[in-house]
């Protein structure tokens, strides 16, 4: 709330559920330690980061020890770096308090960072849960692997099958691969951008592209080529 300060902001679900003032206003102050507040108690939320004004409204929410947190995007209106900041403290706050968390996102780099366990929801239903590792490992549908990070989806042909392992090719390069479902004689696979490597000289396994587009981006470049199984999104440091 804006008209209040942030002790205010924090105390103010206590007091609504009639807790005598001595007791809300030093759950309060424990609250806001807990967060790194305690001495912003009397500032106005104006007055305060956006980082701050995310752990004023974090700690209002877990002075009332709820058994389920709830955050909806919480991040949304904070620049890079210091979204990176306060999910790393939400993460570190959730793990010191024990609380079943729920957290909303579309960033899907913000929800393999603060995750135990990530549901990818497409048009209202579960399109995969698991392990953030697991779903961008094993993603089960070209949505969920175009959702949790890039993924290029290309067609490949099965040319051996020995009992759940098959060896595929596709624009040339041959790969293994294994799968507990009767596959055809075709597949859709996915391939993330940094495990594409680019080469000079042409060695076994390997295709011919062309570079269309190149970017820098501060930690890696990131490359378009043009090859025989379509266009390519390439990730290289």
């Amino acid at each position: 709330f804006p008209h209040m300060s942030v002790v205010e902001n924090v105390s103010y679900g206590l007091k609504m559920i009639n807790v005598p003032k001595e007791e809300y206003i030093q759950k309060s102050f424990e609250t806001l330690k807990l967060v790194g507040l305690e001495s912003y108690e009397k500032r106005m939320p104006s007055e305060l980061s956006g980082g701050q004004q995310q752990r004023v409204a974090v700690a209002r929410a877990i002075v009332l020890k709820p058994k389920v947190l709830l955050f909806d995007e919480p991040l949304s209106n904070l620049d890079a770096k210091l979204r990176r900041q306060v999910r790393e403290d939400i993460r570190e706050l959730q793990q010191e308090l024990g609380v079943t968390t729920i957290y909303v996102t579309h960033d899907q780099e913000e929800a393999l960072a603060i995750s135990d366990k990530v549901i990818v929801m497409n048009n209202a239903v579960i399109a995969q849960q698991g392990e953030p590792k697991d779903l961008y490992n094993n993603p089960k549908t070209s949505f969920v692997a175009n959702f949790i990070g890039d993924a290029n989806i290309v067609k490949a042909q099965i040319e051996t099958r020995n009992e759940n392992n098959y060896d595929i090719n596709f624009g040339g390069v041959q790969m293994k691969i294994s799968a507990n479902i009767d596959l055809k004689d075709s597949v859709s696979i996915a391939i993330r951008p940094e495990t594409i490597e680019i080469i000079k000289e042409k060695t076994k396994n390997c295709m011919a592209a062309k570079i269309i587009n190149a970017s820098y981006v501060g930690n890696s470049y990131q490359y378009v080529v043009s090859s025989s199984v379509g266009e390519l999104f390439i990730v290289s440091n």
